[in-house]
């Protein structure tokens, strides 16, 4: 919540609301500076338990403020070393972690009294409603803080703490856990495990990824639901799980809420009380009130959480590999056979270390992985082909609705009011289900069907799914088979659409090509990896076609350039070769290139005439944070790396120079290191009016038709013969916001739309004018 800044005092800052200083910070003690050898340059006392410097942004050690070493490089194979930033011999002493506090001391009591207000606040309003509450432990610095602050605000038998072992915690985090257990006896300590253990479940998902982290639903959010049940007796328990979310640990945690209802699953609440505190004031509370019972941070571990994950950095990687090495043994095991199956034998080991292994998006390399799904519409039916099918069709389908008629395997389904005819055929370990009539079929039920047959295909019963369940009809058996209470459903389908391909384990195995969405990705780099820049932009305003002889830039720049003019519709080639400006293009020179509503134009034509621009549309989710390597793998192996690389290269570098990226926010570049960037894809959140209007016409453009509905529009990215695009994937808004400001186009400019979005009306109708007309308004 505050900066901080250094006091001349020893190893004392001083926490304030404009403090030049924001990073992340943490303690060292003398443990960390032995594993690098330290003693051998500096002096220091080795008989405290108090720290002896700071390091900021985890790498940079700081003495009174001022940077003395930095460490470089690590790695799983790789221990990470110190590079000194001065030849003199450092004399280090304990920090006064009582001076810390009390110069702090104002601020600190503040916050802390805050956050168990919040927390009793919550407790009175949910308990009310009758949800049972957690407090949701890891043995990490930031549940330690949680749990000081909840036995602070509530009374022991008011919530259960639960500890989450998911197998794959380090050996002191399970000390932590016990030493907790005695420093907070009054308290009810749980344990929640998944009936699957890391080893199984690593052999049944491939290793997680940085987009691919089936682990912690599987291994610990779902075990903790699945043991609160246990203790409550309910199989329907709502529960209010305080957690030690903050946004400070990455850009995507920054855009959660304090509170967020059904964001893990519909019975669960999780509330952050600590969400705006930076580590400067966790660390405050944590030596203050001597609670640091996890002896990882003491050896230079930033973070504590599962051995081997996708998350980690190198550095992180590199140190606990030296220190607990045989404890991640089974699970790097599995890191490396899958490197040995995607990765020639000179290139596996680089690829670990690099952390390669981390952008695993889906089921290449892995013994089971593969799509075990085939559709096909003929006619009136939709039929789907399952191999080797895990779970049976008659017994996964009554989700869907009421199975009215059977006989054999032949019968009539009742799903959203409409009789369905079905078959179920089986041949050789093979099924084929057939469903008809196809054109009663609404979006949803599409989508529906598809998750049942990915669930028949892939299902091995980790139970991700039950937990969606709001009555308790959804079960998973001891032997991993799904049954429904038919007389419980109500048929809500929140256990298929709680995750893409309604099942964990498809999403984890499937096999990605041909770009998401049908789409073809040929052509997606004519750039020749270069982005379209605001300068670039600038210099083509300033002298119009005839800058492409000025030599200002490099000559394989300017064909970049003339391509992403051409693809946002400035200019284009006259019949005998020549090059024009458009009507469009003169139009948004009267706009400049440094106003944001020029980029948003010039988006939108992207988005329906560049082809990677258009995936990255569709293909991304709002609020999700992507590195280059993310993107490359996200377009699917159909295409060879090099034409994937370019492609994402160029848009990339359109979001980093452009106001694309940040002010548009399609994806605000985050630096990692120096030149490596992850992109934040927030979504616009305060679009221009004209620019949203301009994207409706648009799509009714490529549409042919000036009257639709709105349900129709956003959902076009799942049809994959759609010829429109959604303004709402265009600049990444979701849909409720999204509807509500086309219902504010419809009183701003009447002239223009009208909407009817009354009883079971969604619709949209567009007046005699084109997309270019509505650029005047802009003027106006």
């Amino acid at each position: 919540m505050y900066g901080y800044e250094w006091t001349e005092e020893y190893g004392i800052f001083h926490l304030t609301i404009d403090a030049r200083v924001q990073k992340e910070i943490r303690p060292v003690f003398h443990e960390e500076l032995d594993f690098f050898g330290m003693d051998a340059y500096w002096d220091y006392p080795k008989d405290t338990n108090a720290p002896l410097l700071w390091a900021e942004g985890i790498r940079r050690y700081v003495m009174n403020g001022v940077c003395v070493a930095e460490a470089q490089g690590g790695g799983f194979y790789t221990k990470p070393v110190i590079k000194r930033l001065t030849e003199e011999r450092l004399q280090l002493k304990p920090i006064d972690t009582e001076r810390l506090y009390e110069v702090n001391k104002v601020l600190m009591l503040s916050l802390e009294q805050k956050a168990v207000t919040f927390i009793q606040e919550q407790h009175e309003h949910y308990s009310k409603e009758g949800y049972a509450f957690v407090c949701a432990f890891s043995g990490g610095k930031d549940s330690l803080v949680l749990l000081d602050l909840c036995a602070k605000a509530l009374a022991p038998e008011d919530f259960f703490v639960v500890f989450s072992n998911t197998g794959m915690e380090l050996s002191d985090t399970l000390k932590a856990i016990e030493v907790a257990k005695k420093q907070w006896p009054q308290l009810r300590f749980e344990e929640a495990k998944s009936h699957m253990e890391p080893t199984e479940a690593w052999d049944q998902f491939g290793p997680p990824g940085r987009r691919m982290r089936w682990c912690c639903a599987v291994l610990k959010s779902v075990p903790t639901i699945l043991r609160l049940r246990e203790l409550t007796g309910k199989h329907n328990v709502k529960a209010v799980v305080f957690d030690g979310v903050r946004a400070e640990e990455s850009a995507r945690r920054a855009k959660y809420s304090d509170i967020s209802e059904g964001a893990k699953n519909i019975n669960q609440v999780n509330v952050s009380p600590i969400h705006k505190w930076n580590t400067a004031e966790l660390y405050c509370y944590i030596l203050k009130h001597g609670i640091l019972l996890n002896e990882a941070y003491r050896l230079g571990l930033f973070r504590v959480g599962c051995m081997v994950c996708p998350l980690s950095s190198e550095w992180w990687d590199g140190i606990a590999n030296t220190y607990y090495s045989d404890e991640m043994q089974p699970l790097l095991k599995k890191v490396e056979q899958y490197a040995e199956n995607t990765k020639p034998p000179k290139e596996v080991k680089k690829y670990i270390e690099d952390g390669g292994w981390k952008a695993r998006m889906g089921g290449r390399g892995l013994q089971n992985g593969g799509n075990r799904v085939a559709e096909q519409i003929q006619g009136n039916s939709i039929s789907f082909t399952i191999v080797s099918a895990k779970q049976h069709w008659l017994d996964v389908s009554p989700i869907l609705g009421t199975i009215t008629e059977l006989s054999g395997k032949s019968g009539v389904q009742k799903i959203s009011g409409v009789n369905y005819e079905f078959s179920v055929v089986e041949d050789a370990g093979s099924i084929k289900v057939t469903y008809r009539p196809f054109r009663s079929m609404d979006r949803f039920v599409l989508s529906h069907l598809r998750g049942i047959a990915y669930k028949c295909a892939f299902c091995e019963g980790c139970k991700a799914c039950m937990v969606q369940c709001p009555t308790g009809a959804y079960v998973i058996n001891a032997n991993g088979k799904i049954h429904i209470r038919q007389e419980l459903c109500v048929h809500c389908s929140n256990c298929l659409s709680f995750s893409e391909k309604s099942c964990l384990l498809a999403k984890s195995l499937s096999i990605t090509g041909g770009g998401g969405n049908g789409m073809d990705m040929k052509g997606m780099n004519p750039y020749q990896h270069f982005g379209l820049r605001q300068a670039w932009l600038e210099h083509f305003m300033n002298a119009g076609v005839e800058c492409f002889g000025q030599a200002v830039l490099g000559n394989r720049q300017y064909d970049a350039l003339k391509v992403w003019l051409k693809e946002s519709g400035i200019i284009a080639t006259n019949s005998d070769k020549s090059l024009c400006i458009t009507d469009l293009g003169s139009k948004l020179i009267t706009f400049g290139p440094y106003n944001p509503f020029t980029w948003s134009i010039i988006w939108a034509n992207l988005a329906y005439n560049s082809v990677i621009t258009k995936w990255y549309c569709l293909n991304t989710e709002i609020g999700a944070t992507y590195e280059k390597g993310d993107l490359v793998l996200m377009i699917g192996e159909d295409y060879t790396k090099s034409s994937r690389d370019n492609a994402i290269t160029a848009l990339t570098e359109m979001l980093r120079q452009s106001p694309i990226g940040s002010a548009l926010q399609q994806g605000i570049p985050i630096e990692l290191t120096k030149n490596t960037f992850s992109y934040l894809r927030v979504g616009w959140e305060m679009p221009h009016a004209v620019a949203l209007l301009y994207a409706l016409y648009l799509y009714a453009e490529h549409t042919g038709r000036r009257s639709f509905t709105f349900s129709e529009m956003v959902s076009a990215k799942s049809n994959p013969e759609a010829t429109g695009i959604s303004p709402s994937d265009i600049y990444g808004i979701d849909v409720k916001a999204f509807r509500e400001q086309v219902q504010g186009l419809a009183i701003s400019f009447p002239k223009y739309i009208r909407v009817s979005f009354i009883s079971n009306l969604d619709n949209i109708i567009l007046e005699d004018f084109s997309s270019l007309d509505i650029l005047d308004l802009a003027e106006e």
